[in-house]
């Protein structure tokens, strides 16, 4: 069995931003950039580079915010949030590659593939969004309420990743004081591993893991960024009577979050906000795939594990991937919400044989 390539951690000057990212691989094979979610760095895709690897050279770099990367402490949007990554390939003479990314990582990817096809010439997102908001995710609600969210993780940044990461039972409470714990009757719907009784974060991150989260994660400039791309950079827009998409100011978004008897009772909880209008009815030309786990399709594992020509549909965030990729296919993960990380070898299975062209 061949030695997998090494991990290198570098940093690069770009037009906007000093990146720090990972990398390996041969430089003169075609590169490949992976794009991190909410709240990690790219030391989530620790188990996918020297894989990928073998076959491509590997960018993964630690998005606007992140990590290592700067953290101008300026609001941001999709359109700066995929700027960043066309400017990071323009930096290392990236003229075309492939593009994969994981939740908040596939929101930007998304974004940036839909602006430059010609460059991003394949297309990969792992338990993420397009356009469309899916309203169990009720986090991206009380991300707009200002200041319980800055206050939030002023107080429990690094309780949250020990929780989240380390399996340490946090302190702070359930809706209404923050989204991270669901009430009793919502449980399976908020729990990244499908079964409350079943998750062992231990499985999956080491010590080291969740101090590498913890540090990079419990710094001002970090909570700053985590708040402006969830309130920022997803305008939540709603249908009116006549089904209009009227926008709704992140006050008013904070409106439903402190609804009497919560945010669940609100009567416009269940709608599908979209955050990307003026992307509605375009669509991205190359092949695009989509790595699932039931925490943001769970109506496709109603009847069991789906199978993988299966295509998720049913409801508005469903449909976006339909409507946004002519040249679509979708593959389950058996895993929560960190699939790459809880269920690496799915990931490396499908991701390359997705690259290659074999799906």
């Amino acid at each position: 069995m061949a030695e997998q390539a090494s991990i290198e951690s570098h940093h690069i000057e770009t037009a906007g931003l000093r990146f720090h990212y990972l990398a390996a691989g041969d430089e003169e094979a075609p590169p490949v950039v992976l794009l991190h979610g909410f709240p990690q760095t790219s030391h989530m895709w620790r188990h996918q580079i020297p894989v990928l690897a073998e076959h491509y050279r590997v960018y993964a770099p630690d998005t606007r915010g992140y990590g290592g990367t700067d953290k101008p402490r300026v609001r941001v949007t999709r359109d700066l949030l995929a700027r960043d990554i066309g400017d990071f390939a323009d930096a290392l003479g990236i003229e075309q590659c492939s593009l994969v990314g994981h939740d908040w990582g596939g929101i930007i990817a998304f974004k940036a593939a839909l602006e430059h096809p010609d460059r991003f010439t394949r297309l990969g997102l792992v338990d993420t969004l397009c356009t469309v908001w899916i309203p169990w995710g009720i986090h991206g609600y009380w991300f707009k309420c200002e200041p319980e969210a800055e206050q939030f993780w002023e107080r429990h940044a690094s309780e949250f990743i020990n929780s989240v990461f380390g399996g340490v039972e946090g302190s702070y409470g359930p809706p209404p004081d923050s989204p991270w714990k669901a009430p009793v009757a919502d449980n399976e719907a908020q729990d990244p591993g499908g079964a409350m009784s079943d998750w062992n974060p231990s499985r999956y991150w080491n010590a080291d893991d969740v101090e590498h989260y913890r540090s990079a994660f419990d710094q001002p400039g970090s909570h700053f960024h985590a708040v402006s791309y969830y309130r920022d950079s997803l305008p939540f827009h709603f249908p009116d009577d006549e089904g209009n998409l009227v926008y709704r100011t992140p006050a008013q978004v904070a409106e439903m979050w402190h609804h009497p008897g919560l945010l669940f009772s609100h009567p416009d909880f269940g709608v599908f906000p979209v955050f990307g209008p003026e992307d509605l009815g375009r669509t991205y030309p190359h092949p695009a795939l989509y790595l699932y786990s039931a925490f943001l399709m769970p109506q496709a594992f109603e009847e069991g594990f789906p199978s993988d020509d299966h295509i998720p549909h049913g409801n508005p965030y469903a449909d976006s991937f339909i409507d946004h990729f002519p040249d679509y296919r979708a593959r389950p993960a058996g895993s929560g919400h960190f699939i790459p990380e809880e269920d690496p070898e799915r990931t490396n299975e499908v991701l390359l044989a997705f690259l290659a062209g074999e799906i």
